[in-house]
């Protein structure tokens, strides 16, 4: 077993970490010095099950041969290539491998570094798409209530978590969310039934606002997806939507 197993670090000040209670964490710190397969292991020698696989990154597991000796390979060969006017062939057959297994019409590849950069680059990439194509005024961004996107200023923008974006202020423009679809119907009450019959219209209002011409406002003819325990109760909701929908005139 390598000596670094046996290591902690006796200044825990300098490394700030994300989404962490910090002080209350460097007084009690969790630390992982290894791990194998599906597992971590702590300072202490403990195993810990790795059931999120990292932050969803590690699906393949842990130390795995294969990989850890293409990475071994691959650093010996050539560690890193810009991709500006240059590029590694390898770069090319990863992009043409994952084209052939993509759905029919996603013909291109751009490699980012994070779920976060992924996320800021397509916004980016639709918006510029639409400019390019003549239509410039398709700038609206739809999100979702308690929707994830990341950790940047489009993805926190187009996300719905609010205490994410509530220290920023101004985030980008032209951003709108519906509302969530989690269903709590095991637990009824006023309260959530008030809050369920408020989707329908505030849904309409958000899409209707960045589409030309403007959708027709939901009816009892237009079912949404949702569970079969719901079924009753969306129901009442797109008949009270029906009663109460807004005018389709233009803004």
């Amino acid at each position: 077993m390598s000596n670094r197993l046996n290591t902690t670090p006796n200044d825990l000040r300098a490394f700030w970490m994300p989404f962490t209670a910090n002080r209350q964490f460097k007084q009690e710190p969790r630390l992982f010095v290894g791990a194998k397969d599906m597992h971590y292991t702590t300072h202490d020698g403990r195993q810990v099950l790795d059931a999120t696989a990292g932050l969803w990154c590690v699906n393949a597991g842990h130390c795995r041969p294969k990989i850890t000796e293409a990475i071994r390979e691959q650093a010996g060969e050539l560690d890193y290539a810009p991709a500006f006017q240059l590029g590694h062939p390898k770069a090319f057959e990863l992009a043409n491998r994952l084209v052939d297994i993509a759905p029919e019409g996603m013909n291109h590849v751009l490699y980012t570094n994070s779920g976060s950069e992924s996320v800021e680059t397509a916004l980016k990439v639709a918006l510029a798409y639409h400019r390019v194509k003549g239509n410039g005024s398709r700038f609206r961004l739809i999100g979702r209530e308690r929707g994830y996107h990341g950790v940047n200023f489009g993805g926190i923008s187009v996300g719905g978590i609010v205490s994410n974006r509530k220290m920023f202020g101004t985030l980008l423009t032209g951003v709108d969310h519906l509302p969530h679809t989690h269903c709590r119907a095991r637990t009824p009450s006023p309260r959530v039934s008030r809050s369920m019959a408020a989707i329908l219209p505030r849904s309409w209002n958000a899409l209707s606002r960045c589409t030309t011409p403007r959708p027709s406002p939901p009816s009892s003819s237009s079912p949404l997806p949702v569970r079969p325990a719901c079924s009753s109760r969306r129901r009442a909701i797109c008949r009270s939507c029906a009663r109460s929908a807004p005018s389709t005139a233009s803004c």
